[in-house]
Formats: C-alpha cells, structure tokens, sequence
C-alpha cells in the first residue's frame, strides 16, 4: 500500500467517526500526515485508479466513504442544509458581541465547523478575548446568552449556544491543551474553525501561533466566511462605553477579580473536581476551557481501530 493510499484511507477513516463522506478536493485538504507533497489531481487519480481505494471506499455523487457506509451521504446532505440555519443564529449573536469590547473575535467550531451539526445539536463557539479580560469576556458573552434563552438545558439543545472555550488574545498557541501527540483531532479541531466576528484579524494570528498542526494537515488552509459580521460606528461607540463603565484604568484589577472570583463560586461541581488535572477543564489567566465530555481520546481510540482495519504495510 502506497503512502498516498494510507493517508487517504486514515483521512476518510478520521471523518467517517462523524458519520462524513468526503469529496476529493475535502480528502487533499484535510489529508493527514502524507510523507510527501501531494496535488488536488494526485489524489483525484488515486481514487479513479487505485485497486486498494476501490476495494475499500464506496464513491456516491463524489462523495467518498468507506465501503458499506454508502447511506452516510445521505445524512451529510441533510447537515448541510441546516447547517445554514444554524448559522443565521451565530451571525445575530455575533452582532450583539460586537458591542463587548471584551470578545475580540467569534469561531464556530467542532461539527457546524465542517457543516455536520445534526437537527438536534448544539452550537459551539470558540472566543478569543481582549488582553486581561478573558473572565469579564465569559461573563458577558453568556450572560448574553442566557438572557435570550440561548443555553442548552437538559431537555433540549437543539440551536443552543455552547460557550465552553476562551483564550486571551496575547497567548494564542493552544499546544499545551492537546491531547499528547495521539490527539487526532485537535489539528482537524484547529482547521475547522470558521471565524464570524474578526475584526482585528486574529484568526489569522490565531493560525500562525498553532502552526505545528500543519505538521498534521500539511495541505490545510485558512477558511473565510462570506457573512463575516463587521463592526459598526454604533458598536464601536458602545463598546468604548461599556469598556469605561466596565473596565475603568482605575478598577481594572478590582473588577477583573470581582468577576473571577463569582464564576469560580458557581461553576459547577464537576467541572471544579476537574480544573487543571489534565487537558480537559483548563483554567487560568489565559485560557478558559469547560470539556467535561472531552471526547478526544475516544475519538482517538475509534480512529485508530478504524487505521488497523484498513490501512496494510
């Protein structure tokens, strides 16, 4: 088996966990760990001509899965179309954030990343924050959600917003938080992110800083949004205001304090047995992640079965 053939394999292998077919210019994007340089038109001749592939994979109106998983493309299709409706939800979000001086840019992330947000899931939101203020930044953003009813509860999810991962602008590398180097999924995690509200060009940096998941995803690039939401004179007037009502120079630490300290009190029991143990709940001046359910491992272990199963020396 060919190093070109392995990779394609693990790379459909990787998203055929979430149940999605691949088209062949998604398979050369997302292709993991190929040994050497690879064109959209190699891997498009590996899949017409291969013997290996052809035996393993299935191919539906271009859309490339594992052999007896044909009926996946079926369930992208209909996760692409709600898809859109889902992030309606973000852009009205989004446009409300903008007034906080505090949120310095808005990603959608994990499965509405790629599109694959099934009818009953929620929406995750991945902030980066003004400098010093990542508490102030959690505080306001769900209290926002909240107030219109936006939280998931245990009766429902469906088109909720999961804020559960901040960092600080000042420190975007998110190396330290991956999963040891079997974590599979954070590179595609990193890739996958959609910006919404971007206004100082941070995801941008945000790519640079995590450069090492092109050690991963050597062919992956930057994804743009068409309906970026965009600051306003009025957003802008706001935001400065709230910034001095909010984050006075004289009350900085005062506050910023404040705001800690009262989300620490409340944060659920769970989640406060889990701070900082490992990779999953991270707490500090820089980053703010609330993963009980982190996944990774096991999204690790099934690809993983699935590699062995295809992939032959």
């Amino acid at each position: 088996m060919s190093d070109l053939e392995k990779a394609i394999l693990k790379t459909i292998a990787f998203f055929d966990i979430f149940s999605y077919p691949l088209t062949a210019s998604e398979i050369w994007k997302w292709l993991y760990k190929p040994q050497g340089k690879y064109l959209l038109s190699d891997i498009r001749e590996a899949l017409e001509t291969s013997y290996v592939l052809k035996d393993l994979l299935v191919s539906q109106e271009g859309f490339y899965s594992l052999k007896g998983r044909s009926h996946i493309y079926m369930r992208r299709k209909q996760n692409n179309n709600l898809a859109e409706r889902k992030f309606r939800k973000v852009i009205y979000l989004s446009k409300i954030y903008r007034f906080i001086p505090f949120v310095k840019m808005v990603a959608v992330c994990n499965s509405l990343g790629y599109s694959n947000a099934g009818e009953k899931s929620d929406i995750d939101l991945f902030i980066i924050s003004r400098r010093g203020t990542i508490w102030l930044a959690r505080f306001f953003t769900i209290l926002i959600v909240k107030f219109l009813g936006m939280r998931p509860t245990e009766d429902s999810k469906k088109d909720a917003f999961c804020l559960s991962f901040f960092i600080d602008q000042d420190y975007l590398n998110i190396l330290h938080s991956r999963m040891g180097t079997d974590d599979v999924y954070y590179p595609y995690w990193i890739s996958n992110l959609i910006p919404v509200y971007d206004p100082d060009n941070l995801y941008e940096k945000f790519l640079e800083a995590n450069s090492w998941y092109k050690d991963y995803l050597p062919n992956a690039y930057a994804n743009e949004f068409s309906k970026e939401v965009k600051t306003s004179k009025l957003s802008n007037v706001f935001s400065q205001l709230f910034l001095f009502c909010f984050h006075p120079p004289f009350l900085r630490r005062f506050i910023y304090n404040f705001y800690r300290g009262l989300q620490i009190k409340i944060i659920d029991k769970n989640l406060k047995s889990l701070i900082n143990i490992d990779t999953r709940v991270i707490v500090n001046e820089r980053m703010l992640k609330f993963y009980s359910n982190d996944n990774r491992e096991l999204f690790a272990k099934s690809w993983r079965e699935r590699v062995r199963k295809l992939v032959k020396n």
